[in-house]
């Protein structure tokens, strides 16, 4: 077959949409366990955050260095892992993918209570990134499989509430351990260094996802796959001509995902950082609250996005779009304020209603890439949204507002009116691209749908 053809082949393939059927055996169990995943991939990513001070201190690092570690770090090699572990997951068995990954980022977080200078720390984070880069588009991918289509907005705000909540829970558990571990004296190691207290919590946060990768294994079934499935799966290729055919919903969507990604990645790295900085609050104050207030907000927030799903889509055919763009542009002017609060419990409440609007764009965002998709591309087109959001938005946003902090501000304690300056303009844009979104996103649902329905049901 010629490339033109194939091409021609994959452009609109009628698997993308897929019937209404009935939760397949332990649908929901899936969900649920993979919203486990979910938090222990987002509390071991999420935890350094909360160390950016005493990391600083103890190993004598700049802002950038710190910056390097919370984005570059990870996600460069989240980038590497991405395309070979979501292809192995679209051509093989998403369980073992997505356990096996988990195991090797857990032994990965727990060594870093050994790392002893900037470069073990590097290397222990390009563990992290490569490995979870595999456990998220394969998720997704069993979910789809797991539950009917008219379910799949709630489906995704349970497995969000993992996935967003995880990282408010790194906040939570890493405040809390390190405040139980704050009259731990440093221990000399011999052959290895000095180990910190805040360097036992890595430790203790790598073990218990030992424990659920094995778990995972074990009780977990692989849903069978719907729709028609290539033998061998796509090729990146494939995958490549297939959104570059619909590119009049990918080209803008892609855009507004990556500036939304800048401003989710740059300054929640540095939330801790700001408020130790700007209100005084330590990691072991400021770490559990925004952590509750984020985890709390984020579960409202992922239910009412679901919910508004539900209303709108029987209505609307753009509904999962259209949600999409009304969540995060509601999100704007609380993420501006929350900066600038004289006090820092008014700036938890901006964070949070912030962070709510923003929850309540997760349902539906994993729910429209789904559904455009064929099923043996899912992981593989999830995965190419995460890793253009982590390579890019991940890595140069928290670099970026550090170095606006060294090089700009020129002080540590304005790092408030960097965070602003970064709401201001990528804010507005993003909710541009999101609005251009819409109507191509419209048209390729009902192409799609009509698609799938006009293709006689299985015997």
């Amino acid at each position: 077959m010629s490339g033109s053809t194939e091409a021609a082949a994959i452009k609109r393939p009628p698997e993308a949409a897929a019937r209404p059927e009935e939760t397949s055996t332990g649908g929901w169990y899936i969900v649920f366990m993979t919203g486990l995943v979910a938090i222990m991939s987002q509390v071991d990513r999420g935890v350094l955050a909360l160390f950016v001070q005493p990391i600083k201190r103890d190993f004598h690092l700049s802002d950038t260095e710190v910056s390097i570690l919370l984005g570059f770090a990870f996600t460069f090699f989240y980038v590497v892992g991405g395309p070979p572990l979501s292809r192995m997951a679209d051509r093989g068995v998403r369980r073992n993918v997505i356990s096996g990954c988990l195991a090797v980022w857990s032994v990965a977080t727990a060594l870093c209570c050994i790392a002893q200078n900037f470069w073990g720390y590097f290397v222990a984070r390009a563990v992290v990134g490569s490995t979870e880069a595999g456990c998220g588009p394969a998720s997704m991918s069993m979910i789809a499989d797991a539950v009917p289509r008219q379910k799949l907005p709630l489906a995704f705000a349970i497995y969000n509430s993992g996935f967003i909540g995880g990282g408010a829970l790194s906040l939570v558990i890493g405040g809390v351990l390190l405040g139980l571990l704050a009259d731990v004296p440093p221990i000399p190691v011999s052959g290895i260094g000095v180990i910190y207290n805040w360097q036992l919590v890595f430790l203790f946060l790598g073990i218990p996802g030992l424990l659920i990768a094995l778990w995972f294994r074990l009780t977990v079934p692989e849903p069978a796959r719907r729709g028609v499935v290539k033998k061998g799966g796509y090729s990146m290729k494939e995958v490549g001509g297939f959104i570059f055919s619909e590119r009049g919903m990918h080209f803008p969507f892609i855009t507004a995902s990556l500036l939304m990604s800048f401003q989710l990645y740059g300054l929640q790295a540095w939330m801790p950082a700001f408020f130790e900085r700007t209100y005084g609050w330590g990691p072991a104050q400021a770490g559990p609250l925004l952590g509750l207030f984020a985890l709390v907000s984020a579960v409202i927030g992922l239910f009412l996005g679901a919910r508004l799903c539900d209303v709108l889509g029987r209505r609307h055919d753009d509904a999962h779009m259209r949600v999409y763009f009304i969540a995060q542009s509601l999100g704007i002017p609380f993420g501006i304020a929350a900066p600038l609060m004289p006090n820092p419990w008014l700036s938890l409440l901006c964070s949070a209603l912030g962070g709510m609007c923003g929850s309540m764009a997760s349902p539906a965002y994993s729910s429209l890439i789904q559904l455009t998709t064929p099923n043996a591309m899912r992981s593989q087109v999830t995965a190419l949204y995460f890793i253009l959001a982590n390579a890019i938005a991940g890595t140069l946003g928290p670099t970026i507002v550090a170095l606006a902090t060294d090089f700009i501000a020129q002080s540590e304690k304005d790092l408030r009116y960097v965070m602003v300056g970064f709401r201001l303009i990528l804010g507005p844009l993003g909710a541009f691209f999101m609005y251009k979104s819409i109507a191509p996103y419209r048209d390729l649902f009902r192409k799609l749908r009509d698609a799938e329905l006009a293709r006689p049901a299985p015997a």
